[in-house]
């Protein structure tokens, strides 16, 4: 039986994860106790998971921690053509899904590929069963493949909320919600604070052993780009070898 909390770092290379190497210290203390204090308030359905995702790479950036809410029943279909999509064929799902059907000649033109990558990445996105053609058009099978409840990113500082800020602004490119994470002695300026509300940047401090939202962050609907489909392909990929290795195991 699968997990109801799954914790991803540097044990999934394999698939694609790439995590940055931990540095000791209070931030990554503060980072480990938000984790537990999340663990022990989520609340597990069967049709409700958490995947915790620490450090792990998306595009150019590193976020500190990402939460991603589930059902694993989207993932009982798995087809492991889907281990083998790249970045390249994402942006053309989410391309895809973002128009709600395109025929190819618009995919060429409106991502600027050549025919050849596009073809290419066309029969890699039938192959895996994520697409299937209609009147020309090329539409997803099913909207719920590539769906996960909630990405939310937390970006963790002891200080320099600035910095903080810009990064947890890039975590919207994926996110359906971004937070910021510090503790309560950290000072946190008013015309601060109202640069994370313009962009809709969530705050999160810590309070002796307990965590304070002080600042809901803004949620949008997801996925926000192919970004967040990337965290939805490595679920999959995650659940499909755990239960290989499981079913090895018994």
């Amino acid at each position: 039986m699968l997990p109801d909390i799954i914790e991803i770092y540097d044990d999934y290379r394999d698939l694609g994860i790439i995590n940055r190497k931990i540095t000791e210290g209070k931030e990554i203390e503060l980072v480990r106790d938000y984790i537990d204090y999340r663990k022990e308030k989520f609340n597990p359905l069967s049709e409700k998971k958490l995947a915790i995702f620490i450090e792990s790479k998306i595009d150019n950036s590193y976020p500190d921690i990402v939460f991603v809410e589930y059902n694993p029943n989207n993932y009982n279909k798995w087809n492991h053509t889907r281990a083998n999509l790249n970045k390249d064929d994402l942006k053309v799902l989410y391309h895809i899904y973002s128009k709600n059907g395109v025929q190819s000649t618009d995919i060429v033109t409106q991502l600027g590929l050549t025919w050849k990558s596009a073809m290419l990445a066309i029969e890699n996105l039938y192959d895996a069963d994520l697409i299937f053609r209609k009147n020309q058009n090329w539409i997803l099978t099913d909207v719920e493949k590539i769906s996960t409840y909630k990405i939310e990113a937390v970006e963790a500082k002891l200080n320099h909320w600035e910095q903080v800020l810009q990064q947890s602004i890039i975590n919207k490119n994926f996110a359906s919600e971004s937070y910021a994470l510090s503790i309560a002695e950290s000072t946190l300026k008013k015309e601060v604070l109202s640069k994370f509300k313009k962009f809709g940047i969530g705050v999160c401090l810590k309070h002796g052993t307990e965590f304070d939202i002080i600042k809901e962050a803004k949620k949008v609907p997801i996925p926000v780009n192919f970004n967040s489909i990337i965290f939805n392909e490595w679920i999959g990929r995650i659940l499909n070898v755990k239960e290989k290795r499981l079913n090895a195991v018994g």
